[in-house]
């Protein structure tokens, strides 16, 4: 039987040690792994005993490498498994260590979920619907995931949803319906349901001087006309203008008098 026949300090790390047999060396442990087994010089092991030996210390390696990952932030089960999997553990090593995790409430979901939510209202302007996804994405539990959206929705403030709208608006240039469509995507893509957009777009001004709409209009005719006369000719020319400059949101009688105005159209086309 292998006999233990020197243990020694790491030089880089006091608290793993190298253990050899036979005066060779067969592996390095952890502190806890040499404690655990009350290793000690001229110590016979049996075949199992290495055996434990090495399903402890990857153990103790796993749960290390867990402490250390989960010291940056909170983790979910989830990301825990990945990151075990990832360094090529096994299942059953990754099991041993998420029993303790969870012993030691080193994974609360719970408390995860009340986090994410106080950093997401506290440091962005995303909606619940992008918080719910979260959740989902990370392995929450679907009750907890439910019950803390609500709590979402219920301390993210009208106020501060309707700053963020505002913002968006300002980016945002075209007629008036134009301006509403795209920030009500905005707001969709920033986890908003419809029932707040429309609650913060009741309270919104959207109104626009005519000066204003006449510039966009002009502006967007220049663009779209010369687009459409490199591809087109004769009347489709105007009619494509006119057609694209409807779908930018810009009126249509409105239309009509810049292009006569421009001199680009006569006012005899209409939109079928």
């Amino acid at each position: 039987m292998p006999k233990i026949t020197k243990i020694e300090v790491q030089k880089k790390n006091k608290e793993r040690f190298n253990l050899y047999l036979d005066e060779q060396f067969e592996m390095g442990i952890d502190i806890d792994t040499f404690v655990h087994f009350n290793l000690k010089k001229d110590q016979v092991l049996e075949p199992s005993d290495m055996e434990q030996i090495q399903k402890y210390e990857q153990y103790r390696q796993a749960l290390n490498k867990t402490i250390q990952y989960i010291s940056y932030r909170k983790r979910t089960e989830q990301e825990i498994v990945k990151y075990l999997q990832d360094n090529e553990f096994t299942e059953a090593v990754i099991a041993d260590v998420i029993d303790y995790c969870y012993k030691e409430k080193l994974i609360d979901h719970v408390d995860y979920a009340e986090s994410l939510k106080n950093t997401m209202i506290q440091t962005t302007d995303k909606g619940p619907e992008v918080y719910k996804q979260k959740l989902y994405q990370l392995g929450i539990e679907q009750d907890i995931i439910e019950r803390y959206t609500e709590k979402f929705k219920q301390q993210q403030s009208i106020e501060q949803i309707t700053k963020t709208a505002e913002k968006i608006l300002r980016q945002k240039k075209g007629p008036i319906i134009k301006q509403q469509d795209k920030l009500k995507q905005s707001l969709l893509q920033k986890g908003y349901t419809f029932d707040v957009i429309n609650e913060v777009m009741k309270s919104m001004d959207f109104s626009q001087s005519d000066d204003e709409l006449d510039q966009l209009l002009q502006a967007d005719l220049e663009k779209v006309y010369n687009k459409n006369r490199r591809k087109y000719e004769g009347r489709t020319v105007v009619m494509k203008t006119i057609e694209a400059l409807m779908r930018k949101g810009h009126n249509y009688d409105k239309i009509k008098d810049k292009l006569e105005e421009s001199g680009i159209s006569d006012g005899t086309e209409e939109i079928e």
